[in-house]
């Protein structure tokens, strides 16, 4: 499992760090170059070698007391988009293996200074020996370079003092977006099905949701899934002995693919909130199924559509007394009227490929071996 304090804390030193040497990075290469350069804090490392495989760096050593030092890398690359800013674009790329003396001084130079101007946030013991080293590693570029290069400042950790940031409150509150809405999914329970019991649901049927209670709801809003309790509406209570339309008879006849149970889910179609209804859900508000009742209930097996209805409540239990059952014969005759007329009018009819298909439980005959 993530930990997410552990996150939290690695994202603020980033942000500290960030907001401590980038500025004064970028300060630099302006006062000592010209405008123009842009650079980005991509990564703050303890292992170096991942960050600067693969490439030459010309490198500044600056010796802060007897047993440490800070380093500047600056990639063969980020050099050359240096140069080609401050000295003009030319024909031959920098290579480090044939640096001028003038270019050594140039490099040498913009990494002195930017050590002294980084140098007012360390805290540094003289003759301390710092072991943890961190890697800032910077993407550099101009509006003349085709790509971006490293740069890499390594500094000893504990020299760095970190100061208490004023904590800032925040720009807005909850309640200035109270009355934004939110579409979230109203999930009743869910209960076992035999297949053969599925395949004849018909309108007027009850179907009852064991892992249910009638006092209790789900609301399902992205990553958010939240319990809350409901007063249930009296004018939905069944008599416990309603048998709905017309029943589900026993069928002697089954075979062991349809004694099969899955699970069915019990939901409402998308309901919309306001953030501050979504609010006072989570700090336990006690919601009136009254503002609900009225909206239709699916049926879903597998996350496909099997029926519709509306809701009722038997012993304590919820359930939905059903008005729609999706037809599987009637949507292949369906399709097919679309295909026809797609061949002759060339308009296709959509299908969204939501409903549920009673062929999801066939099982192929096998075939007997030659």
């Amino acid at each position: 499992m993530i930990n997410s304090i552990f996150f939290d804390e690695l994202y603020k030193q980033f942000a500290w760090l960030d907001s401590v040497f980038t500025p004064v990075v970028k300060n630099c290469s302006s006062e000592f170059f010209f405008d123009g350069f842009e650079y980005k804090l991509m990564s703050v490392s303890t292992n170096m070698n991942i960050l600067s495989q693969n490439d030459t760096f010309f490198v500044t050593k600056v010796k802060i007391n007897a047993k440490n030092d800070v380093y500047i890398r600056i990639s063969q690359d980020a050099i050359n988009v240096i140069l080609d800013k401050v000295l003009g674009k030319n024909n031959r790329r920098f290579d480090l293996t044939e640096v001028t003396e003038l270019e050594a001084r140039i490099i040498t130079a913009f990494n002195d200074f930017l050590y002294e101007s980084l140098a007012p946030n360390f805290t540094i013991e003289p003759h301390r020996r710092y072991n943890e080293i961190l890697h800032l590693t910077y993407f550099v570029k101009s509006e003349i370079s085709d790509s971006a290069a490293k740069f890499i400042i390594s500094v000893p950790k504990d020299i760095l003092s970190p100061k208490e940031l004023e904590s800032k409150p925040p720009k807005f509150e909850d309640r200035d977006f109270a009355d934004s809405l939110v579409e979230v999914n109203l999930v009743l329970g869910t209960t076992t099905f035999p297949v053969a019991d599925i395949k004849k649901l018909d309108a007027g049927d009850i179907v009852v949701f064991e892992n249910s209670s009638s006092s209790e709801m789900t609301l399902v809003c992205e990553n958010i899934v939240q319990k809350f309790q409901v007063k249930p509406n009296i004018k939905i209570i069944e008599p416990y002995d309603t048998s709905g339309g017309n029943g589900m008879e026993e069928n002697t006849n089954t075979n062991l693919w349809d004694s099969i149970q899955v699970d069915m889910s019990a939901e409402f179609d998308k309901v919309k909130v306001t953030l501050g209804e979504l609010k006072s859900i989570e700090e336990g508000l006690i919601v009136d199924l009254c503002s609900v009742y009225d909206n239709k209930v699916s049926l879903k097996v597998g996350g496909k559509l099997v029926a519709s209805g509306e809701l009722v409540i038997i012993n304590d239990r919820f359930g939905v007394r059903i008005e729609k059952v999706n037809d599987t014969d009637k949507t292949h005759d369906n399709n097919q009227t679309a295909s026809s007329d797609e061949n002759e009018s060339g308009v296709q009819t959509e299908n969204n490929g939501e409903d549920f298909d009673y062929s999801d439980f066939e099982v192929e005959e096998e075939q007997p071996q030659a």
